[in-house]
Protein backbone atom coordinates (compact mmCIF):
# COMPACT_ATOMS: atom_id res chain seq x y z
CA UNK A 1 0.00 0.00 0.00
CA UNK A 2 1.42 3.52 -1.00
CA UNK A 3 0.87 5.72 1.86
CA UNK A 4 1.18 9.94 0.61
CA UNK A 5 2.62 11.93 3.22
CA UNK A 6 0.38 14.20 5.05
CA UNK A 7 0.63 18.06 5.07
CA UNK A 8 1.79 19.41 7.86
CA UNK A 9 -1.63 20.75 9.91
CA UNK A 10 -1.74 24.64 9.91
CA UNK A 11 -1.39 26.29 12.86
CA UNK A 12 -2.93 29.28 13.88
CA UNK A 13 -4.53 32.20 11.76
CA UNK A 14 -4.18 32.64 7.92
CA UNK A 15 -3.13 36.18 5.93
CA UNK A 16 -6.73 36.92 5.36
CA UNK A 17 -7.93 36.38 9.15
CA UNK A 18 -4.93 39.03 10.39
CA UNK A 19 -5.47 41.10 7.40
CA UNK A 20 -9.08 40.96 8.87
CA UNK A 21 -8.72 41.39 12.17
CA UNK A 22 -5.89 44.41 11.52
CA UNK A 23 -8.78 46.63 9.20
CA UNK A 24 -11.76 45.88 11.82
CA UNK A 25 -8.91 47.47 14.61
CA UNK A 26 -8.83 50.56 12.68
CA UNK A 27 -12.73 50.78 12.16
CA UNK A 28 -12.92 50.79 16.26
CA UNK A 29 -10.03 53.18 16.33
CA UNK A 30 -12.00 55.74 14.41
CA UNK A 31 -15.24 55.03 16.10
CA UNK A 32 -13.70 55.56 19.26
CA UNK A 33 -12.09 58.68 17.79
CA UNK A 34 -15.40 60.17 16.61
CA UNK A 35 -16.79 59.65 19.70
CA UNK A 36 -14.10 61.30 21.72
CA UNK A 37 -14.39 64.10 19.19
CA UNK A 38 -18.18 64.98 19.46
CA UNK A 39 -18.06 64.63 22.98
CA UNK A 40 -15.09 67.56 23.76
CA UNK A 41 -15.71 69.20 20.49
CA UNK A 42 -19.64 69.25 20.57
CA UNK A 43 -20.53 72.12 22.87
CA UNK A 44 -18.43 73.96 20.80
CA UNK A 45 -19.89 73.51 17.83
CA UNK A 46 -23.51 73.66 19.34
CA UNK A 47 -22.01 77.63 20.37
CA UNK A 48 -20.76 78.39 17.17
CA UNK A 49 -24.55 77.33 16.13
CA UNK A 50 -26.56 79.36 18.52
CA UNK A 51 -23.74 82.76 17.59
CA UNK A 52 -24.78 82.28 13.75
CA UNK A 53 -28.41 81.91 14.71
CA UNK A 54 -28.35 85.19 16.46
CA UNK A 55 -25.84 87.55 14.31
CA UNK A 56 -24.43 85.58 11.79
CA UNK A 57 -21.90 88.77 10.97
CA UNK A 58 -20.15 88.67 13.94
CA UNK A 59 -19.97 84.54 14.61
CA UNK A 60 -18.58 85.24 10.20
CA UNK A 61 -15.61 87.47 11.60
CA UNK A 62 -14.80 86.14 14.88
CA UNK A 63 -14.88 82.70 13.68
CA UNK A 64 -12.50 83.56 10.86
CA UNK A 65 -10.34 85.34 13.56
CA UNK A 66 -10.20 82.37 15.63
CA UNK A 67 -9.64 80.00 12.35
CA UNK A 68 -6.46 82.89 11.31
CA UNK A 69 -4.40 81.23 13.56
CA UNK A 70 -3.66 84.87 15.04
CA UNK A 71 -3.13 86.51 11.28
CA UNK A 72 -6.54 88.20 11.90
CA UNK A 73 -7.70 90.86 14.35
CA UNK A 74 -10.72 92.87 14.90
CA UNK A 75 -10.22 96.65 14.30
CA UNK A 76 -14.22 97.44 14.35
CA UNK A 77 -17.06 96.51 15.50
CA UNK A 78 -20.40 98.00 15.87
CA UNK A 79 -23.03 95.42 17.01
CA UNK A 80 -26.23 97.37 16.22
CA UNK A 81 -25.56 97.18 12.68
CA UNK A 82 -24.18 93.97 12.70
CA UNK A 83 -20.86 95.46 10.21
CA UNK A 84 -17.05 94.10 11.71
CA UNK A 85 -13.99 94.77 9.90
CA UNK A 86 -10.90 92.75 10.63
CA UNK A 87 -7.42 93.45 9.77
CA UNK A 88 -4.49 91.21 8.57
CA UNK A 89 -1.24 91.73 10.93
CA UNK A 90 1.12 90.77 8.50
CA UNK A 91 -0.47 93.01 5.32
CA UNK A 92 -2.77 95.31 7.00
CA UNK A 93 -5.56 94.95 4.41
CA UNK A 94 -8.79 95.78 6.00
CA UNK A 95 -12.23 92.98 5.49
CA UNK A 96 -15.27 94.10 6.42
CA UNK A 97 -18.02 91.66 7.26
CA UNK A 98 -21.59 92.80 7.47
CA UNK A 99 -25.20 91.35 7.70
CA UNK A 100 -26.81 92.22 4.19
CA UNK A 101 -30.56 93.21 4.38
CA UNK A 102 -31.00 92.31 0.63
CA UNK A 103 -29.83 89.10 0.63
CA UNK A 104 -30.34 88.23 4.59
CA UNK A 105 -26.90 86.85 4.86
CA UNK A 106 -23.30 88.01 5.80
CA UNK A 107 -21.04 89.85 3.03
CA UNK A 108 -17.53 90.42 2.89
CA UNK A 109 -15.69 93.61 1.02
CA UNK A 110 -12.25 94.90 1.19
CA UNK A 111 -11.92 98.22 3.23
CA UNK A 112 -13.81 99.68 6.18
CA UNK A 113 -17.38 100.30 7.04
CA UNK A 114 -17.12 102.76 4.03
CA UNK A 115 -16.63 100.29 1.67
CA UNK A 116 -19.84 98.87 2.48
CA UNK A 117 -22.19 99.05 -0.53
CA UNK A 118 -25.23 101.73 0.61
CA UNK A 119 -28.44 100.83 0.67
CA UNK A 120 -27.03 97.08 2.03
CA UNK A 121 -27.31 97.66 5.71
CA UNK A 122 -30.17 98.73 7.79
CA UNK A 123 -29.94 102.47 9.35
CA UNK A 124 -29.02 102.38 13.05
CA UNK A 125 -31.88 102.36 15.59
CA UNK A 126 -32.67 105.91 16.43
CA UNK A 127 -32.41 107.06 19.65
CA UNK A 128 -35.54 108.20 21.05
CA UNK A 129 -35.74 112.15 21.37
CA UNK A 130 -35.71 113.96 25.01
CA UNK A 131 -38.59 115.77 26.01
Amino acid sequence: MDTYPQPPQKKGIGVLGWLGIGCGGIVVLVIIALVVGGAMLGPKFKKIGEDFAQNPARATATTAMNFSAGQLEMVEQDDVNRRYTLKAKKTGELTTIYFDVRTQKPETVKGDFSAIPQGATAPAAATPAAH
